[in-house]
């Protein structure tokens, strides 16, 4: 060690001796100020002027206007008038008040010596004595310094390492420093070459181990340590070693460095010959961990005799013993292994004792006697058992890959009941023990999202309940999420288990987790681009990628449906049971879902919204049997399976986006609408429709990643989506009929023979092959290359399908049977969909019965108007619409009824003429409709369709309409006796 002894005071005790005599302090420094002083002096500080500028305020911290800190502390004041660094400002405050007893020294020997094997076995020049460890095994040995073999693995000695103790308590706080100590370093390795260290701390020129006096728990500080250990490798079975371990082919293993030091002291003309050498592998433990160099031949334990009873431990150990017989079971069929035990039956001895009492001769013949291993049925069982056990560590191991992290100790072992679980590195006391945590997990890759601007997540595998594989994708950005309660509720629902705080730390260590291999992934199936515009290629609910090339990308696992879901049975017989439904009479319906399986690749394709048809009529009518033939293109059509195309509509609107999302590309079948409220139902259609889910906010405040989809819908319902909707209560709207059509699938055949609809079921076998090869063939003709001639195509036969007179309102309303019309056809061209399937008639039927239906009505919106209006006044005729004259008892007219009537008019309030045309128009055009159809019977005014005064009831305004089209023209029996003609 060099230098001075640099002096120091520790902030803390400083802080709490300077407090309340700041002013003695800076009147110490030469600054004139006075205790209770108000008035500002000049500044004191070097640099500084003007007058005025300077004062201690009553927490005693300096306050310059000179300078743009707002207050100073007398550290501060001292250092800038005196010119001191922070620590001689401290020392010299301390000073002032007298408490020079703070100071402290410590040595100046520059960076302090790191403890890990590679630092300590290149320690510093000016702190080496290479001589130290020599002069330690001489010591021990009683034998001449230059007379001691020494180990071919590295010695090194220094003249001064720290020792220190754990910190005090629990927390994180510094270990303590007891001391600074000569210290002997030997290197250790191992037959695959890696290297560690074993250090003993010495008395003065190597004359035995350091007296390290007791520790805080009252024991015996240990003088022996291991280096410290650098990342997670286990340095079980690195020994010290004398001689040429890869030429040489016996060994000899003892515990600890001074006995095996006696033993190669012993024979030490056959390390030098090469036949022998000696391994210290520092206690039991390394003995049992010890792997011989592959051209060990035969092993020979040199153990320490442990069968001495003790007061505090009348059961003697046989550590020693137990140890050798390890080592032999785990390699007798490798080396030929004997053991040897030190010293007489019942004693405690080491082979450093025999050397001691009977010298290197006394050493050679008990070894020279050694045992011949052989293992007892017991020991095989119990080997046998350990090396499954290992193998299924290993398992573990390899299948659930722990992150490396810089500041957890994570590791699998075996918990008491003897399964396989992720352990944490816990201090209790002075020693680490290994606590269970949580049940196998880990990662295997990093992801990068490549349809979400390349947002990183993280591939991870758990272990479920039932001991299976479970591949997980998280969204690192969920990780800041309530506590990445998201992430932890994903772990759980696939199985994890955990004890204690194990989620959290699960959470902890993918937090840190970054594995070097990357996969891009997709969110969604359907059709992509790639990273450089490349043309598109198609991703297949099951993952499939269809026209990448080697693009490596991947559909995220969350995305994708199962295997056994996703395909089954032969593209060939599915033809078999789709001409079977398609060849049924009076069943165009199920051509038309045979149909919709083809459409949203086309429709995606093209870039157009979302659309679908909904099939209703009473049930039994095979609605769903045309779903299941829709959805068989891509996976099963199974109710009852979650990642099924075909699903229950009862669902949440944020379950309807998730399948949504999961239907890209494909096709969404929701089937029996009943299940829905109505008010509902006509927000998801919109919803659907979109095609993007709601923006939602996270925790964080920063907005979510929306689903997103471009689909065909398939819904099926005993009504109509108009009848559905109006009678809950719901408003019935143009743009619902032209998204979501209605075909009433009333007069359809209902007695199909049950072998045709046994050839259909066989689609629950036969299915997922359909939809790929639609689009393989596709990518094949290069028609993924030509959306804008397949969309002009669309276009073209809506106005073909919606008739020459046609308005936009019914084109638009004709574009999910123009879609269909050209899947089919192409399904057809293409040979997926068979030849005999008679495509335009399923489409003419289906266009003429949705426009024969109630819901193409909403695509007139002033015909849907009268018609809402005429049925709104006729359910209150009598009851609430009233006669403008006296009662038989010459009661007046109410005023607050919803309306009123005379011989030729209908009064209707304006404030209810919305709500009585069904809320499909506004007011303004509610009346320009009725004026145009000659509907109107008087005004208030020109340009104004409303009167502001109704006969008998006083100002009002309203709409007096004919009462030819919206009332009664006949005698009318109502609440007020007969009304004929005009008169009650």
């Amino acid at each position: 060690m060099t230098g001075e002894p640099i002096r120091y005071v520790r902030t803390k005790d400083a802080q709490q001796a300077v407090e309340g005599r700041e002013v003695e302090i800076v009147n110490a420094l030469g600054i004139p100020w006075q205790a209770g002083q108000r008035h500002h002096i000049r500044c004191p500080y070097p640099g500084h002027g003007g007058a005025d500028d300077w004062r201690l305020n009553s927490k005693g911290r300096a306050i310059c206007t000179c300078t743009d800190r707002k207050t100073d502390s007398v550290f501060d004041i001292a250092g800038k008038v005196e010119g001191l660094d922070f620590e001689a400002s401290k020392i010299r405050c301390v000073e002032i008040v007298g408490r020079v007893d703070l100071i402290q020294e410590k040595a100046a020997d520059g960076p302090r010596q790191a403890t890990d094997a590679a630092a300590l076995l290149s320690a510093r020049p000016e702190n080496r004595d290479d001589a130290l460890p020599r002069a330690y095994l001489a010591h021990r040995l009683g034998i001449e310094a230059d007379t001691v073999l020494m180990p071919t693995t590295p010695a090194v000695g220094l003249r001064a390492l720290g020792y220190y103790d754990p910190p005090k308590g629990k927390g994180t706080g510094k270990p303590v420093h007891v001391g600074d100590y000569p210290c002997a370093v030997y290197g250790q390795t191992d037959a695959a070459g890696r290297q560690h260290a074993h250090r003993i701390y010495l008395k003065a020129e190597g004359r035995g181990k350091a007296d390290l006096g007791m520790a805080a728990n009252g024991t015996v500080r240990e003088a022996k340590k291991s280096a410290k250990r650098v990342g997670e490798e286990s340095t079980a079975g690195r020994v010290v070693t004398w001689g040429d371990p890869a030429r040489s082919p016996w060994c000899i293993i003892a515990e600890g460095i001074e006995t095996a030091s006696a033993v190669a002291h012993a024979f030490r003309q056959e390390i030098e010959a090469k036949a022998l050498y000696v391994a210290a592998g520092v206690n039991a433990g390394g003995i049992e961990a010890f792997a011989p160099w592959p051209e060990t031949r035969r092993v020979t334990v040199a153990a320490d005799r442990d069968e001495m009873a003790k007061i505090t431990a009348p059961n003697p150990s046989r550590r020693g013993e137990r140890a050798a017989r390890t080592f032999g079971v785990r390699h007798h069929e490798q080396v030929a292994v004997a053991y040897a035990l030190a010293g007489e039956p019942g004693s405690a001895t080491d082979w450093l004792d025999i050397h001691t009492a009977g010298g290197p001769d006394a050493v050679r013949a008990g070894i020279l006697a050694a045992q011949a291993f052989e293992p007892t049925a017991q020991e095989a069982d119990g080997e046998r058992d350990r090396v499954e056990g290992l193998d299924e560590l290993q398992r573990v191991e390899g299948e659930y890959p722990l992150p490396h992290l810089e500041g957890l100790t994570l590791a699998y072992q075996r918990t008491k009941t003897g399964r396989v679980w992720v352990h944490q590195a816990v201090k209790v006391g002075d020693a680490m023990e290994m606590i269970p945590v949580a049940s196998p997990f880990g990662v295997l890759a990093r992801l990068r999202f490549a349809d979400d601007d390349d947002a990183y997540g993280l591939r991870l595998v758990v272990e479920d309940m039932g001991g299976r594989r479970r591949n997980i994708d998280v969204d690192r950005g969920t990780f800041a999420r309530q506590g990445a309660a998201e992430t932890r509720s994903v772990l759980f629902g696939c199985g994890l288990r955990t004890e204690g705080d194990g989620e959290h730390i699960a959470v902890k260590a993918l937090k840190a987790a970054d594995p070097r291999h990357e996969i891009a992934v997709v969110r969604r199936p359907g059709w992509h681009h790639g990273e450089d515009g490349t043309a598109p290629f198609f991703v297949c609910p099951d993952g499939q990628i269809i026209g990448a090339g080697d693009g490596g990308l991947e559909l995220s696992v969350n995305a994708r449906i199962g295997a056994t879901v996703a395909r089954g049975g032969t593209i060939e017989a599915w033809r078999e049971a789709v001409a079977a439904a398609c060849s049924a009479p009076r069943c165009e319906h199920w051509i038309i879902g045979a149909i919709a399986g083809f459409c949203a690749p086309i429709l995606s394709l093209c870039g157009m919204d979302t659309c679908g048809i909904n099939l209703s009529g009473m049930t039994s009518g095979g609605k769903t049997t045309a779903q299941r033939l829709a959805v068989s293109a891509w996976s099963r059509a199974a109710l009852d399976q979650r990642d099924s195309l075909l699903q229950s509509a009862r669902a949440t609107a944020n379950a309807v986006e998730l399948m949504a999302a999961r239907s890209n590309g494909t096709v969404l079948a929701m089937d029996e609408l009943g299940h829905v409220v109505g008010k509902e139902l006509g927000r998801i259609i919109y919803s659907l429709a979109s095609g993007v889910g709601k923006g939602r906010m996270g925790a964080d405040a920063q907005r979510r990643t929306s689903h997103t989809w471009s689909t065909f819908i398939l819904f099926s319902a005993e009504k109509s989506l108009e009848e559905k909707v109006r009678s809950d209560g719901g408003e019935w709207a143009g743009g619902m009929a032209v998204r979501i059509p209605d075909i009433d699938i009333s007069g359809i055949n209902r007695a199909v023979d049950q072998g045709v609809l046994d050839s259909i079921a066989t689609v629950d076998r036969n299915h997922g092959h359909a939809g790929p090869a639609f689009v393989e063939a596709m990518i094949a003709a290069g028609l993924h290359l030509r959306a804008q001639d397949i969309r002009r195509g669309i276009d073209k036969s809506a106005r073909a399908i919606a008739g020459p007179e046609a308005d936009g309102k019914h084109v638009r309303a004709a574009l999910p049977f123009a879609i269909l019309d050209t899947a089919g056809r192409l399904a057809q061209r293409l040979g997926i969909l068979p030849q005999e399937v008679d495509v335009a008639r399923a489409v003419r039927w289906a266009w003429s019965r949705f426009a024969a239906s109630s819901d193409a009505v909403a695509l007139d919106p002033e015909q849907q108007a009268t018609t809402n209006l005429r049925a709104w006044i006729a359910e209150r005729w009598g009851s609430s619409i009233h006669p403008t004259v006296p009662d038989d008892n010459g009661r007046a007219p109410m005023r607050d009824a919803l309306g009123w009537f005379d011989d030729s008019t209908v009064y209707v309030p304006a404030h209810r003429i919305v709500e009585a045309a069904g809320g499909a128009l506004k007011e303004i055009e509610i009346g320009r409709a009725l004026d145009a159809q000659g509907f109107i019977v008087k005004t208030h005014g020109k340009d104004c369709f409303y009167v502001s005064y109704v006969p008998r009831i006083g100002k009002l305004k309203a709409y007096a309409l004919t009462r030819r089209a919206f009332g009664r023209s006949d005698e009318v029996e109502t609440a007020f006796g007969v009304y004929a003609g005009g008169r009650a």
